[in-house]
């Protein structure tokens, strides 16, 4: 008679987080999802003794070493949530790699095809509302709105002014000239994807989260990808996971913690204090660049775990 097994495991996907937004997603069927495809290498400075705001603004946040387009293991779905050059400029050199299909908010759908000379057909308009039923999960799409951090630090520019019609635009080697400033400030979408296995994965930047959580408080997703923005307290960002109803967070854009050199081990570590103390069994988690880690579900005997 054959013996009981003592464990078993379901993977759900394997994921890892290379820069901002950027996370590379394997699903079970090995099919590989790309958010955001973003990474600008610190050797873009090499031999600049005098940079400008925006270039010293840019080794300080996002410029980071130890990876390279080419280490991307696949990309046959490039999602954006929106088309700013921090979010998209491996879009082009992934497309050419994979030759994989480029979700993007519609309105800035032809800008992507046209900056990173991707073939019109590659590119799948997505408007907010829908659900798209593509071979390899489902994907939810809702409103989204871009962080307002200028708004509430008291800076902003008109339309009418001269430097904002490409301004944004000019970094990450992209090329110019190009609108994707002003539409990646306007045009922002979040999404929900779901594998074909069931296991919910929730994307959410930006500002909108009381109206995303509404939307969320329903799906019941188990994991929430979110924008770690850099007013909430630990607090704060802890009742979001709880809001949220997921079991696991991982964070969005927290490389901006690097210009206050905030210390994000220690601030996921008070986040989870606080889901501790309310009796949550959620947890977040702050992700090692470019490391895989697997999310699955398994059941273990218990003296197995000793």
């Amino acid at each position: 008679m054959q013996a009981y097994e003592r464990k078993a495991t379901s993977c759900s996907i394997r994921i890892r987080w290379i820069s901002v937004q950027c996370y590379e997603i394997v699903l079970p069927n090995g099919k590989v999802i790309v958010t955001d495809p973003f990474y600008w290498d610190i050797s873009h400075f090499d031999g600049m003794t005098e940079l400008t705001k925006e270039q010293s603004m840019e080794k300080t946040v996002y410029a980071q070493e130890g990876f390279s387009v080419d280490r991307f293991t696949g990309a046959d779905y490039i999602i954006l949530n929106h088309i700013h050059g921090d979010h998209s400029n491996l879009a082009g050199e992934l497309w050419n790699r994979f030759y994989g299909r480029v979700l993007v908010p519609a309105a800035g759908a032809e800008e992507v095809a046209k900056v990173y000379d991707i073939p019109y057909a590659a590119v799948y308009p997505l408007y907010p509302g829908n659900t798209y039923y593509f071979d390899d999960f489902t994907l939810k799409t809702y409103p989204g709105a871009h962080d307002n951090r200028a708004f509430r630090e008291g800076r902003f520019m008109r339309p009418s002014d001269a430097r904002n019609g490409y301004a944004g635009s000019e970094g990450f080697s992209i090329p110019c000239p190009n609108r994707t400033g002003p539409l990646g400030s306007m045009f922002n979408m979040n999404f929900m994807i779901e594998t074909l296995n069931n296991f919910k994965i929730d994307f959410s930047a930006g500002r909108d989260y009381e109206e995303h959580v509404t939307h969320m408080m329903r799906e019941r997703p188990n994991i929430m990808l979110r924008h770690r923005i850099r007013s909430y307290t630990p607090k704060e960002y802890a009742s979001q996971i709880e809001r949220m109803g997921v079991q696991l967070a991982l964070p969005l854009h927290h490389n901006n913690a690097r210009a206050t050199e905030e210390d994000l081990n220690l601030y996921f570590s008070q986040v989870n204090q606080v889901l501790k103390s309310h009796g949550s069994a959620a947890r977040a988690f702050n992700p090692e660049p470019y490391k895989w880690y697997t999310i699955q579900l398994s059941i273990i005997a218990d003296d197995e775990m000793e």
